[in-house]
């Protein structure tokens, strides 16, 4: 299994998770984190270009989701979110250390990339899971700040 396959289906069973045992701010992040995914697939140059330049599309795909992260880690009561926001601060600043440096391998560019989207992806399914044992011990586990 290709390690493409390996991510899709990580993605899918963790948005799955999150949308079903989460609350409000983990739904929003797995929403976000699967559009992120489906939309970078779409603006990705072809595959004989792909990640030989500065990745435009997506490079503004990261911006927006980081944008989302922010706002969710400022809203929300949760801890994970501005840890998603800051790996794709990282996604950010790799982008942009490809234009300082463009002699990056494009392999290098397009797995430093790649590396943040899997921890986003655990960190969305132990912030649910969390979620899931604060409602247990506490009863109730509030999604906005008020």
């Amino acid at each position: 299994m290709t390690r493409q396959a390996l991510f899709l289906a990580f993605l899918l069973l963790s948005s799955a998770y999150a949308f079903i045992k989460g609350d409000q701010p983990e739904r929003i992040g797995a929403a976000t984190l699967l559009g992120g995914a489906s939309l970078t697939v779409l603006v990705a140059s072809p595959l004989g270009v792909r990640f030989q330049n500065v990745e435009a599309g997506i490079l503004l795909i990261d911006m927006s989701i980081l944008g989302i992260f922010l706002w969710l880690s400022i809203r929300s009561t949760r801890f994970w979110p501005i840890w998603i926001a800051a790996m794709l601060g990282a996604e950010v600043i790799i982008h942009v250390a490809f234009v300082i440096a463009p002699q990056i391998v494009p392999q290098t560019y397009m797995r430093a990339l790649a590396l943040w989207s899997w921890f986003a992806q655990l960190l969305l399914v132990v912030a649910t899971w969390r979620h899931q044992r604060r409602l247990k011990r506490l009863g109730v586990d509030a999604p906005w700040k008020t």
